[in-house]
């Protein structure tokens, strides 16, 4: 039964008491996820040095997705590091907004820490190619770290979350440093992150109008770089936490915070990020612009508060906090995007999920075409084929090509078609995920090109 008065959740409960419960109800959705997903520091480590093993192209172009956070974080940073003579970012990964912060201020000096040492020497090339005199790096366990000098800030870019003990970092530096500057994803009382204000997708949809410009003025094709790379999963995890306003409260308590909201902090890139063309170079500026502009007249109308990322500011200064409460909006987000040239939605799939090794088996595969191109395998250079990749039992590619099915006539926009294709079974028995995808031949698989992939369960059975 209801209480009298009609129950409230912890985030709708006013006073005292609720914001405690609140704190405390965050700290255990925490401890609990983080039992779950078995976290630990070391895993959080081996992580990291796996995410950073491989070192990208060039990321100081707006050809790559990565350089609107680059930028936007620098820019939201910009502001409170300009007056200080030595700042400390915490966490530091490959250190391309620190890099981008110490490009800005050459008379400021930056020491970037990191437990990850691929992160360290990624942040040594980024900082080499900026030809940067004014920062320095070190491989260390961030949560044990004491700087030699006086700090005048303390940068955290979306590493405060991957903190085993925050409070107590944040007590001991505490006790010598006066200003932190985090920048974090926006959490709620369970833990999870909260995107109430999610823009990622003006990026995609601005690829999309891209890539269709670039086809009709005829722009060279240019090759992808790092291609596949989305299909990699990483051993270890990730230490993940995420916090509401009353943890952080709790963890800056002597300090004052005034917090900011912005949508920058892009998770989502279209396919090819580090593809380098004049068209992708202006758009990616363009869109950086449009970012910037949009976290300005969110703020303007007090609704910034609710984007996925938060700007933190904590300072022994302030005398009070400037901290705007979040209400999640009325209605619902029912964005349309924009058709590109690889939309396509499997709808059907009638065919075995048990098969033999190195069986070759057909299957009946019903699609809706919903790009803006018609479908083709007559086309002279680049046509469009049903094929597949097959999945181990953790998601990782089996090695090997896909049979290629040409599709019996062309399927015109928001048109539906309906084929039978050949498939061949792994060689080893085993359970596998059967990922039927698009290909056009010599440009991309569609699932590369964002477009989700029909998986299927199977079981492959020794002969």
């Amino acid at each position: 039964m209801q209480p009298t008065g009609g129950w409230k959740r912890p985030d709708q409960t006013n006073g005292a008491y609720g914001q405690a419960l609140m704190a405390s109800l965050n700290g255990l959705f925490n401890a609990v996820r983080k039992m779950k997903r078995s976290w630990s520091t070391q895993k959080d480590k081996d992580f990291h040095d796996q995410l950073f093993a491989v070192a990208p192209p060039q990321p100081f172009t707006f050809s790559y997705f990565g350089c609107i956070t680059i930028m936007r974080f620098a820019d939201l940073a910009a502001a409170h590091v300009e007056k200080a003579t030595f700042v400390l970012d915490l966490g530091c990964g490959p250190a391309e907004i620190t890099c981008e912060l110490a490009r800005r201020f050459p008379h400021i000096f930056f020491l970037g820490v990191d437990h990850s040492a691929n992160a360290i020497a990624r942040a040594e090339d980024n900082a080499r190619v900026l030809e940067l005199r004014n920062i320095k790096f070190q491989a260390a366990a961030i949560e044990d770290f004491t700087p030699n000098q006086t700090v005048d800030l303390v940068l955290m870019f979306d590493s405060f979350h991957h903190l085993a003990d925050p409070r107590r970092l944040i007590e001991r530096m505490g006790r010598s440093i006066s200003q932190f500057l985090l920048i974090e994803p926006r959490g709620d009382w369970r833990g999870r992150h909260v995107r109430d204000l999610d823009f990622d997708w003006i990026v995609s949809d601005m690829e999309k109008i891209r890539r269709h410009l670039a086809m009709k003025i005829g722009e060279p094709a240019a090759m992808a770089v790092m291609a596949g790379r989305g299909e990699k999963k990483l051993d270890a995890a990730a230490l993940e936490n995420r916090y509401n306003l009353e943890k952080f409260k709790k963890y800056f308590q002597g300090f004052g915070l005034r917090i900011r909201g912005t949508i920058s902090g892009l998770e989502a890139y279209p396919p090819d990020p580090f593809l380098s063309s004049p068209s992708r170079e202006l758009f990616g500026k363009k869109a950086y612009e449009i970012f910037a502009e949009l976290d300005e007249m969110l703020e303007k109308n007090g609704q910034d508060i609710l984007a996925k990322h938060w700007v933190i500011f904590a300072s022994k200064d302030l005398k009070s906090n400037d901290i705007r409460i979040p209400h999640p909006p009325s209605s619902d987000d029912k964005t349309e995007s924009l058709q590109g040239p690889y939309d396509v939605e499997f709808e059907n799939y009638d065919g075995p999920c048990t098969t033999q090794s190195a069986a070759q088996f057909r299957v009946q595969i019903q699609f809706h075409n919903h790009s803006y191109r018609p479908l083709s395998s007559l086309a002279g250079e680049n046509p469009d084929y049903l094929s597949y990749h097959w999945l181990d039992h953790r998601g990782m590619m089996v090695p090997g090509d896909g049979l290629r099915t040409p599709l019996p006539k062309n399927i015109l926009p928001d048109t539906k078609g309906k084929t039978e294709m050949n498939i061949l079974a792994p060689e080893k028995p085993g359970r596998y995920i059967l990922a039927i995808d698009f290909v056009q031949e010599g440009k991309t698989w569609f699932s590369e090109a964002g477009n989700p992939c029909l998986r299927v369960r199977m079981v492959v059975k020794k002969k």
